[in-house]
């Protein structure tokens, strides 16, 4: 029998009962990772990690959810997902409801060459009616890196401090602005956009919501443009080969 509202501890002696496996269990407030599961080593035990609106869960769904950590069904993957698409406002009253851990995140601004708040500032204004509420900041990069990169993460949304992150790597004369706006807007619109869950269990963070507003910059063709033709130069230069030319920055508005 599952009780109609539980305690962690309640919760996890019903999962271990219930899947016949010895259940560590921690329960989150993250914004984007509801579930995780892992192997205890060799054994049969589970490492469990369960966002805490699933203590408030109804007896159906907390039943779907034991299987679902196990071997689930397709009805059982579709009852957790639908129950996490319906609870985007308590996902959300949850994680703000947290203590903030005392390590708060420093940055600045203000770049070499750009400051970020000011057009920050513009596109929640034009954009999202001046409702996101965060902190904007540069992150940190080392300039003129020997190692070759095929990939960079270009911004980042930390949910739990509230900051957007840009790699200072954008910080630089030949980037268009536009496209620093584009990859400010793209993490504005994480905030805006929940995270979504699919029919096999996994989050969607650019669900079909998402990449529609994305859509709505307006040079997001540009943007995409620039990206394909400019991103992997900027790359090498950032690794220490030759700078962007300023006809990279032609495009302009």
């Amino acid at each position: 029998m599952v009780p109609s509202a539980m305690h962690a501890e309640e919760m996890r002696r019903y999962l271990s009962d219930a899947t016949g496996r010895p259940v560590r269990l921690r329960m989150n407030a993250n914004l984007h990772s509801m579930i995780s599961v892992r192997r205890d080593g060799t054994g049969p035990g589970l490492h469990v990690s369960l966002n805490r609106i699933f203590l408030d869960a109804d007896s159906a769904v907390i039943a779907a959810l034991a299987k679902f950590i196990t071997r689930p069904s397709a009805e059982d993957r579709r009852l957790i997902r639908h129950f996490i698409n319906s609870s985007s406002e308590r996902i959300a009253a949850v994680a703000l409801s947290q203590p903030r851990k005392r390590r708060i995140e420093t940055g600045r601004t203000r770049g070499e060459h750009v400051n970020l708040q000011p057009r920050a500032d513009d596109l929640n204004a034009r954009y999202f009616a001046n409702e996101l509420k965060f902190r904007i900041i540069w992150g940190r990069g080392r300039q003129g890196e020997k190692r070759r990169q095929r990939h960079i993460t270009l911004g980042t949304w930390n949910d739990r401090q509230r900051v957007i992150r840009i790699h200072p790597i954008l910080d630089n004369p030949s980037v268009p602005l536009f496209f620093l706006d584009f990859v400010i807007y793209h993490e504005m619109v994480h905030i805006a956009v929940p995270t979504v869950v699919a029919q096999s269990g996994a989050a969607i963070h650019h669900s079909a919501e998402f990449r529609a507003r994305e859509r709505r910059f307006e040079h997001f063709q540009a943007a995409v443009t620039w990206e394909r033709e400019w991103l992997d130069r900027l790359l090498r230069s950032w690794s220490g080969g030759k700078p962007l030319p300023v006809s990279a920055c032609r495009a302009d508005f």
